[in-house]
């Protein structure tokens, strides 16, 4: 009775005379492989139990020039670093095809030269399905490694560490319900498009991004999210590092994904970046996060590398109107303190201030703004003025009869002075939207409350105190809003000595009060 091997080695496996290359060779031994793997492929329709069987390849070159077939059960494996290598090498041909047969497979030290794409995997959307890949080099291909559709994937964990690309398009298409990169070292080709393209759930751990010059008409960055499975799609980003060598920096994310609105619970689609260097570059790449849709929750945390982002650290394509979203609990955007940039460039789009969040969602109805600095603008009649969006209450229901959006506004000018000599004029005040009785016909009235003034100034006698809060864009209006479900805007004006480009705006929701 002859004994099941260990593992099959393609060096037992010799070209025939008339082949010109080694693409049968390898399939001969992993068709041999094969027909080792004892167990069933699958048990209840769900998981997978059998031996494997690892293909062994020398450290050296192959050449191939058709598919390569994989089967259920087998690993990939190389003696040292193996180099499959595309004949023709004009990324027309793929390498290895293991669709629906990918329910645990695993390759390990291999470099993939010159393919479209390297690694097709699906698993036919069998549970327990693991993909494991280690050491793997995707040079010169248009895609790295595919997963094919969330309905071939899905139920499956692919993990990626320790491999490397360059001048490769795509590195992965991911449609797993969790992908993970750790340590991988990327560059994108500098083509039309994004290194990753994710429609699943993404972890990034670590790793190094290089972006290289942009090819003629190109428009690359490194991440596309979409939720075109209809489920819910994640990326998660910690302690990774986005260069700006070479091409100068690429846009983080191109983020599709939409709200999910119909939500119990503060979940949907999600983009966390945090502890990362998050390096792009001013001009038509001037963004880390550009919105073709607003996801449920964007959070960036302990992050750096913001410089002088010209539409801000998020902002929205011109495709997407953020105006036309309806309010809801479930879409917020926080940053922390560690993510700003100078003075005078602002930090997102401002149309996308009603949904930052204090962390106090009841809150969101009103300012839905925490400790988020804005940039004045010059009034006609020679002071400062900001205009920031409100979501009305329709005073239908008990509760939005009577509930506030209360803001402390903080207004800080440094005229006359350099930037390192710190602020000389600071006026602190309560700026209230109070509710009316439901049918009066007025659901919003504002004041405002000067608590604090500290004079500065070139004669360190100016201050930057409120004058006026009204309803609108305008610089006069009214302090009684008419009952309304939409959005609208509150213009506060304060005077601001010296000069504005040194001057800031910020809001802190306030609770407790009572009212």
């Amino acid at each position: 009775m002859n004994s099941i091997p260990d593992k099959v080695y393609v060096e037992n496996f010799p070209r025939n005379i008339t082949e010109k290359d080694d693409t049968q060779r390898i399939q001969r031994a992993i068709d041999y492989a094969k027909n080792q793997v004892l167990g069933s492929n699958s048990i209840g329709g769900s998981a997978y139990y059998s031996n494997a069987i690892p293909v062994v390849f020398k450290a050296t070159q192959y050449i191939t020039s058709s598919p390569i077939k994989i089967y259920k059960g087998i690993y990939l494996e190389s003696e040292g670093q193996t180099y499959l290598v595309a004949n023709p090498s004009d990324k027309s041909i793929d390498c290895i095809n293991a669709t629906a047969q990918a329910t645990q497979f695993r390759a390990e030290n291999i470099s993939f030269i010159g393919y479209n794409t390297a690694l097709y995997l699906t698993t036919g959307n069998v549970d327990i399905s693991n993909i494991q890949l280690k050491g793997l080099y995707f040079h010169m291909c248009n895609v790295g490694v595919d997963t094919g559709s969330f309905a071939a994937s899905r139920s499956t964990i692919l993990t990626m560490t320790s491999c490397r690309s360059w001048k490769t398009s795509v590195v992965v298409k991911n449609y797993c319900d969790m992908a993970s990169m750790n340590d991988c070292w990327i560059t994108h080709d500098g083509s039309d498009g994004a290194a990753i393209y994710n429609d699943g759930f993404l972890n990034i751990r670590g790793g190094v991004f290089v972006s290289l010059p942009p090819q003629s008409g190109a428009n690359p960055r490194w991440i596309d999210c979409y939720e075109s499975s209809g489920q819910h799609s994640g990326l998660f980003i910690d302690g990774a590092r986005f260069g700006g060598e070479g091409g100068g920096g690429y846009p983080i994310v191109y983020n599709f994904m939409p709200p999910v609105l119909n939500l119990a619970n503060n979940e949907g689609n999600v983009i966390s970046i945090q502890n990362s260097l998050l390096s792009s570059a001013s001009g038509p790449r001037d963004s880390n996060i550009i919105l073709f849709n607003l996801p449920n929750r964007i959070s960036i945390k302990n992050c750096f590398g913001f410089t002088d982002l010209l539409n801000g650290i998020v902002s929205c394509a011109p495709s997407f109107n953020p105006d036309l979203l309806s309010y809801s609990p479930y879409i917020s955007i926080e940053f922390d303190d560690s993510v700003y940039q100078a003075l005078g460039i602002k930090r997102f789009d401002t149309r996308l201030e009603r949904f930052f969040s204090s962390g106090n969602r009841r809150f969101r109805r009103t300012f839905g703004l925490s400790e988020r600095q804005l940039i004045p603008t010059t009034s006609i009649n020679g002071k400062a003025m900001i205009t920031i969006d409100i979501e009305q209450l329709n005073g239908n229901k008990l509760e939005q009869q009577r509930q506030l959006g209360f803001a402390m506004l903080v207004i800080t000018t440094a005229p006359g002075s350099s930037s390192n000599m710190g602020y000389k004029c600071i006026s602190t005040a309560l700026v209230t939207c109070v509710g009316g009785n439901d049918g009066s016909g007025v659901v919003k009235r504002l004041n405002y409350i000067v608590k604090d003034s500290i004079p500065g100034g070139q004669s360190f006698s100016e201050t930057c105190d409120i004058t006026s809060v009204y309803w609108g864009t305008g610089e006069t209006g009214s302090v009684d809003q008419a009952q309304s479900s939409t959005n609208t805007k509150i213009t506060i004006v304060f005077n601001c000595p010296g000069s504005l480009a040194a001057a800031g705006v910020t809001f802190t929701p306030l609770l407790g009060l009572g009212l």
